[in-house]
């Protein structure tokens, strides 16, 4: 192997790397707007805390198939 191919090997691995990473990031996330939304913070809240918009935040709620109950 040449160093090129090293080198786009090497790049691969630490794009899959990056994207574990990411979608980690993603989970920790969601269950901490979820956590906070069942704790009794507002979507508008979790919104401005987060730099989402609203509707975001939403989706993500309800993605994660969370309702508050009343």
């Amino acid at each position: 192997m040449t160093g090129e191919e090293n080198a786009l090997e090497a790049a691969v691995a630490a794009l899959r790397d990056a994207q574990a990473a990411v979608y980690a990031a993603r989970r920790a996330v969601t269950a901490a707007m979820v956590a906070a939304y069942l704790g009794g913070e507002t979507v508008a809240r979790i919104a401005k805390r987060t730099g989402y918009e609203v509707i975001e935040v939403r989706n993500v709620l309800a993605a994660a198939q969370v309702t508050r109950s009343r």
